[in-house]
């Protein structure tokens, strides 16, 4: 019998076939069992966590035995398992089953002590109180900084063992039904297939391998033949619809790692199945982490979930703006059902908007000073107008007076013109910068020079602190004046009568630092991130007018030579302005 190749296939098939299952079978078994424990120890710790969470405040407070034991009983009802509440000493606060008064005392039960000793205990035994085995799980409860009491969760191990006797006895079942298909399947085969069994068999091998153009002469046109007909179409459609695929799983990866935006997929369930790297950047998360898992434990926002699980169940777009994550990243979230003939899942995409809508406050804000800083010498023009068309223009005296503060503000909105022209031209990179070789130590000392009148009205001395040897730089002369004049100025103007201003040149390895100290008034923590914003004024730069823009102007004129500007201030003990240039 056994020299017929259809038992020699048949009996190995099925001996391998029976061997397969019943392996399988136990490892299903073995499997689910213990899947089953860790998905209910998992939740048990989650439950008791959020318990442990909700309790904190009922330790803490003078009524604990009510308090809690009502939080317990509530709390079982709603997440359908035994809570209790333990104090520190073992003590029952408050249980879901039984009278916390009536209960023995707690610290020597293993899931307390485990709690204690490294933040989650677990323990399944025999429960006394409830006539069944119960799995326990118990952590401890934080309350201003340390270990207030114990929440411990518990469920009965029944459902895990009727579930697994219930999966064993249709894997038992499935078990025996394949085997018994297999046994028909292979005789039929065996005894079909004749000659093309073996080149059948060495191409499914090489397809197997990733050899997918593989084609078996044909010979016969009976069944054997057939087969081998049909397995020349299957190859051919198997290479062209790899190739189709892959190609188009090549664009989708390449569109997808490309995309600015952020998406992800998930199934129908809320499972994610796929990260793009816009939303591993956005989210700071990894897409290998994150594929498998529930859309909430990646995702740590309620808000978006509910968005997701709304789109699942109505099947319609969803669309909102918040902002989200630790940054503050304000995001515009659409919800898009992914179906063709059913519902597969959903695709989120994250539109970051936080670039775009500061472009607008900025623009709105920039409006808006612009507005306010011009406001103010049209009125004034518009009330010496009118002051003399109602007679003052025969008075020569006043008449003269008037066209001069006329003069002074239409000179004032020149200036500003000017100023925002000039910064317009530096921040779009139109501003044109004559470099020359030229010594540092030199433009402070001119920028001295030039405002030593000024310090000796407002009685402060200005001190210069240079390096001891020429400072080379490659700047614009001009410009770079401007800067120090404008931070010399600033210095002066709000240190106080008899104050000190000392300007310093330093060389640090590769660049030069130069430094505006004064003893003045100082910036306020809140006003010192802004003030090189323009039209950005603190309190104190308010009562000496100004337009704002001077700060701005040299900070961007410091970048444009690849340096950097940075001020440090306290209030009521001055401030420190500095800014560095690279060395020629």
């Amino acid at each position: 019998m056994f020299r017929s190749i259809q038992w020699r296939i048949t009996v190995p098939l099925v001996l391998l076939i029976l061997g397969i299952m019943g392996i399988l079978g136990f490892y299903l078994v073995n499997f689910i069992s213990k899947t089953q424990t860790d998905n209910m120890r998992y939740l048990l710790e989650t439950e008791a966590r959020l318990s442990a969470d909700v309790s904190a405040p009922g330790f803490l407070s003078s009524d604990q035995q009510n308090s809690l034991d009502d939080l317990a009983k509530t709390l079982g009802k709603q997440i359908d398992a035994r809570v209790t509440f333990i104090a520190r000493d073992g003590a029952v606060l408050g249980d879901s089953e039984e009278d916390p008064q009536t209960m023995d005392n707690h610290i020597s039960r293993p899931e307390v002590i485990d709690a204690l000793a490294s933040g989650v205990g677990e323990s399944t035994r025999f429960s006394t109180t409830l006539s069944q085995r119960l799995m326990y799980v118990a952590v401890p409860v934080i309350g201003e900084g340390e270990i207030v009491g114990i929440a411990r969760v518990a469920m009965p191990v029944a459902t895990i063992e009727l579930s697994i006797g219930s999966v064993t006895k249709k894997i038992v079942l499935a078990t025996v039904i394949a085997a018994a298909l297999a046994i028909l399947a292979a005789f039929l085969i065996a005894r079909a297939t004749s000659r093309p069994i073996k080149e059948i068999t060495r191409a499914a091998r090489r397809i197997a391998s990733g050899e997918l153009e593989q084609k078996i002469t044909v010979t016969t046109s009976d069944e054997s033949g057939q087969l081998a007909q049909a397995f020349n179409e299957m190859s051919l459609s198997l290479h062209e619809m790899i190739r189709e695929i892959s190609e188009e799983r090549s664009k989708l990866a390449t569109v997808l790692s490309n995309l600015a935006d952020g998406v992800i997929m998930t199934n129908k369930e809320g499972a994610i199945v796929l990260v793009n790297p816009a939303t591993e950047r956005l989210f700071g998360l990894q897409a290998d982490e994150a594929l498998g898992r529930q859309f909430i434990e990646v995702i740590h926002d309620y808000e978006i979930d509910e968005m997701l699980k709304s789109c699942i169940q109505t099947e319609h777009e969803q669309t909102t703006q918040l902002e989200v994550g630790k940054a503050m990243r304000f995001l515009r979230i659409i919800v898009l059902p992914l179906k063709a003939d059913r519902l597969m899942g959903a695709l989120v995409l994250f539109q970051d908007l936080t670039e775009l809508r500061s472009l607008q406050t900025m623009r709105r804000e920039l409006v808006g000073n612009i507005s306010h800083e011009l406001r103010t010498p049209l009125a004034t023009i518009k009330a010496i107008v009118e002051t003399l068309q109602d007679g003052a223009i025969d008075d020569k005296g006043v008449a003269g007076s008037f066209l001069t503060s006329i003069n002074s503000e239409v000179d004032r909105m020149i200036q500003i013109v000017a100023e925002l022209t000039e910064l317009s031209r530096i921040e779009t990179g139109k501003g044109k910068f004559n470099l020359e070789n030229t010594d540092l130590n030199l433009l402070v000392n001119e920028s001295i020079s030039r405002l030593n009148p000024y310090a000796d009205r407002q009685t402060v001395i200005v001190k210069a602190e240079l390096f001891g040897e020429p400072l080379l730089v490659t700047v614009d002369r001009e410009r770079i004046r401007q800067v120090v004049s404008n931070l010399l100025h600033n210095a002066i103007k709000f240190s106080p009568s008899g104050g000190k201003v000392v300007i310093s040149t330093k060389l640090e390895k590769k660049h030069v630092l130069v430094s505006v100290i004064d003893n003045g008034i100082g910036i306020s923590r809140n006003d010192l991130p802004h003030v090189f914003e323009r039209f950005y004024k603190a309190d104190r730069s308010r009562s000496g007018g100004g337009t704002g823009l001077g700060l701005a102007i040299a900070k961007h004129i410091i970048q444009a030579h690849e340096g950097k500007i940075s001020v440090r201030s306290e209030e009521g003990k001055g401030s420190v302005f500095s800014f560095t240039l690279p060395l020629k």
